[in-house]
């Protein structure tokens, strides 16, 4: 926590420096637009903001020839900055989602930032953690973007309810049976009893074990775990992949917790559980016990009236034949044009480097929002994190984490639009293997017309 407060401390010292937006470049300097340093008004007196405004102050003093003019970022960005590129205005240098990275790959219009790695030799890849790294960095060499920061789903559990069951809280080596014997057994009637009781009330459960629900992006990694996956690896086709055992086994695991073991509540069930307080709160207060999410539901959760340290814990998730999570990153990304002149494409490279050096980097643990793609960054983090055990988890996960496909296919999308729709049918009670034979064949059917078949 000292090493924590020095960091806030170093924050508001360089935020009494940082000049202001309305400072016009002067004439001659390179001048780089760049969105993603500039936050929502509630938020500029906040840690988050002052570590972006010190980033551009220290390197526009490291380069006074450079001029990095900070845009706020307009609303649907993910959408207009298409519009823009197409137009010409777009910014030379922007924070983008990964999860619709692909769609921007596919126009054209963003560099391919290994040049960056020529221009700027003390940029070098081995900063990145591997899995953060992968989103960006294709087999064929190209880089498209560098990475920022993001997270791996892990599993929160709520430790007052654990304790409550009588159990030992779960460790990063469990496995699936594990996990089911651990949500069954903390999964209480208002008598105390547990699922595994003969005379377990169905009628009355007061502390559910786990929570299902129908987005993919909650849910598909447990495909990945078995061995399965939803589409195949060159994005042609999910024959074969959706519709194989191991991922129908998957599937069919999720459905059976809620359905069969019932250690999950049904969809409808869980909308009355939430509908006073909200979920967050119906956690901390101990009606569910577990639930998958990622590094930024800490900072919901801190902001619960409930919350206490003592209710909140992570650990990474149960594993079958594979130990894998999915990554959800957000990286820098430079805008092609910048290439047509060699002096702005090095401040270009410069400036990515600056912002994914570790100076910068080590920053991020004041805002609770995510880990570091900086490896030395993130695994500092760890002591000056308020929450040091948390933050370990997250890190170590991140080890096992695997690129969400977004990243690398743009009509992602609305493949995972059909893949909600089959998880919510099957939570519902629908037949698992005649959904999933639907569900191929409307994600075929998007694979050959997004491929122009």
């Amino acid at each position: 926590m000292k090493k924590f407060g020095k960091l806030l401390t170093v924050c508001v010292l360089l935020a009494m420096v940082v000049p202001s937006l309305a400072v016009l470049a002067q004439e001659g300097q390179i001048t780089l637009r760049v969105v993603g340093l500039e936050v929502v008004p509630e938020e500029r007196e906040t840690p988050l903001a002052i570590a972006k405004q010190a980033a551009r102050t220290r390197f526009m003093e490291a380069h006074p020839n450079i001029f990095i003019e900070s845009l706020e970022t307009p609303p649907e960005f993910d959408t207009q900055v298409l519009v823009d590129l197409a137009a010409g205005t777009a910014p030379d240098i922007w924070y983008q989602d990964a999860s619709t990275l692909a769609r921007l790959v596919d126009t054209g219009n963003i560099l391919d930032a290994s040049v960056c790695l020529d221009l700027v030799p003390e940029l070098t890849l081995d900063r990145f953690s591997e899995g953060m790294l992968d989103i960006h960095l294709r087999d064929t060499g190209e880089l498209w973007g560098l990475p920022d920061g993001g997270t791996p789903m892990v599993m929160y559990y709520n430790p007052e309810a654990v304790a409550k069951a009588g159990v030992e809280p779960p460790t990063s080596d469990w496995t699936w049976d594990d996990f089911l014997t651990f949500a069954q057994m903390t999964t209480l009637d208002s008598e105390g009893r547990n699922r595994l009781d003969p005379n377990f009330d169905e009628e009355n459960v007061v502390q559910w074990g786990f929570r299902v629900r129908k987005w993919t992006f909650e849910w598909i990694y447990w495909v990945w775990q078995n061995g399965g996956d939803v589409i195949s690896p060159d994005l042609t086709t999910a024959d074969g992949y959706l519709n194989s055992p191991e991922s129908v086994e998957a599937i069919k695991f999720l459905r059976d917790l809620v359905l069969e073991y019932g250690v999950a509540p049904e969809p409808s069930t869980l909308d009355q559980l939430v509908q006073q307080f909200g979920f967050l709160e119906a956690f901390l207060r101990g009606e569910v016990v577990m639930f998958p999410r990622g590094h930024w539901e800490m900072v919901g959760l801190t902001n619960q009236e409930s919350y206490t340290p003592e209710r909140v814990a992570v650990v990474g998730n149960p594993s079958k034949v594979n130990d894998v999570t999915v990554i959800y990153e957000s990286g820098w990304v430079i805008n092609a044009k910048v290439a047509e002149d060699p002096d702005k494409l090095l401040a270009a490279c410069q400036f990515v480097e600056e912002l994914t050096d570790y100076e910068y980097q080590s920053t991020k643990v004041v805002t609770g929002l995510e880990i570091s793609a900086n490896r030395e960054a993130a695994a500092a983090a760890i002591e000056a994190s308020a929450w040091p055990e948390i933050e370990r988890v997250f890190v170590e996960e991140a080890e096992n984490g695997r690129r969400n496909y977004g990243s690398i296919y743009a009509n992602w999308p609305v493949v995972e639009g059909i893949l909600d729709s089959m998880m919510e049918n099957i939570l519902a009670g629908a037949d698992v293997e005649e959904e999933i034979a639907i569900a191929v064949e409307e994600i075929d059917r998007e694979l050959q017309r997004s491929a122009g078949g």
